[in-house]
């Protein structure tokens, strides 16, 4: 696959004149964004220069807040990961942890810098609920940050920062790698799972951010308590949770038994598709689409599981001739970060497009 383009290829491409496309070049050149290539072999006339995409010329930094750790990923203009950096540490609030954190990610951002990758900004996928104009935390009560600003970040990093809901920056990685999503239901199975709505090939953010709060749909009415003070949310039924008896074993232990037979995991592992194939009815009874299944999970789910899925959603379906997808999440481990990261890549990238 080539990798260098000539002036002649994007004339036939863009259909622009090449005093157009010259000009064009050379600005792109000069803002480090390309450089110059090779030179093809004449095939008759003058030889072709080629220019070659500079992608990590431009990054921003994609903040994972775990509950027992902090990641820092630096993604590049395709959306790569070039850098990533892991702290044993619980996100927080609190300003000394702030002011701490800070430091690392400025000390991060400088090392990129160095190396020649100019940084755009950093972006904190959160595990709550992002205030309607974006600058605060207004609902952390899993990671304790309730009250974090943009702006204490902004001031212990020197950096422009974004709060961006964990599952929000998960859907924007799977829009990133996967251009034909038009319409679609996420849900992001975890230890905490959480939702987004994709419409029209855009995050449906809603006009107070909180679009795809699927984990909080009352389930089970008078159910099992949630961390959100109600009972019989989704979250309770449908998390890593449930499978593993509240950590009771590991994930990883859990879908072993499964998998040689075990009665009783095979009996929770069935209340656990059960109570899924619920959540996905009621949501497709509001927004008929495809469903994307991610998080944690997913590396432990067959097909074999996911047609069982399937077969539970068509059994609880009204509209039996319905026709959508059911799939895995295209991206993986990390997909969170790559995501928040990309609030400031996808901008930058569709801006130099345009």
């Amino acid at each position: 696959m080539r990798t260098a383009v000539t002036k002649q290829d994007l004339q036939q491409a863009l259909g622009l004149s090449l005093p157009t496309i010259s000009q064009n070049l050379r600005a792109l050149e000069q803002s480090g964004l390309i450089a110059r290539g090779e030179t093809l072999d004449s095939t008759g006339g003058r030889r072709a220069r080629t220019y070659v995409f500079q992608p990590q010329t431009r990054c921003a930094i994609g903040v994972g807040t775990a509950s027992n750790q902090v990641t820092l990923c630096a993604v590049d203009l395709k959306g790569d990961v070039i850098a990533s950096e892991h702290y044993n540490v619980t996100f927080c609030s609190d300003p000394k942890f702030i002011a701490d954190i800070g430091q690392k990610i400025s000390r991060f951002a400088a090392g990129l810098e160095s190396k020649g990758s100019h940084v755009l900004g950093a972006a904190f996928a959160i595990k709550g609920l992002i205030s309607e104009d974006g600058g605060e935390v207004i609902y952390g009560n899993i990671m304790n940050d309730t009250g974090l600003k943009v702006q204490a970040l902004e001031a212990a990093t020197g950096l422009k920062c974004a709060l961006i809901h964990d599952s929000m920056a998960s859907a924007s990685a799977e829009l990133w790698f996967d251009k034909s999503i038009h319409d679609a239901i996420c849900l992001y199975l975890g230890r905490r799972p959480g939702g987004a709505i994709i419409a029209d090939g855009a995050i449906s953010l809603g006009p107070n951010r909180r679009n795809g709060t699927i984990e909080h749909m009352t389930l089970v009415p008078g159910g099992l308590p949630c961390y959100c003070g109600n009972k019989g949310c989704m979250d309770p039924y449908c998390s890593t949770d449930f499978l593993t008896n509240h950590g009771g074993q590991s994930l990883d232990g859990f879908f072993k038994n499964v998998r040689a037979e075990d009665e009783k995991a095979c009996r929770r592992f069935d209340s656990w598709l059960d109570y899924l194939a619920q959540t996905i009815n009621n949501v497709r009874n509001v927004l008929a689409c495809d469903i994307i299944i991610g998080g944690p999970v997913t590396q432990y789910l067959t097909a074999e599981d996911f047609a069982r899925l399937r077969a539970k959603c068509d059994g609880l379906n009204t509209f039996r001739s319905d026709t959508y997808q059911i799939r895995k999440s295209i991206c993986g481990q990390g997909q969170e970060i790559v995501g928040a990261a990309l609030h400031y890549i996808d901008p930058f990238v569709s801006g130099i497009c345009k």
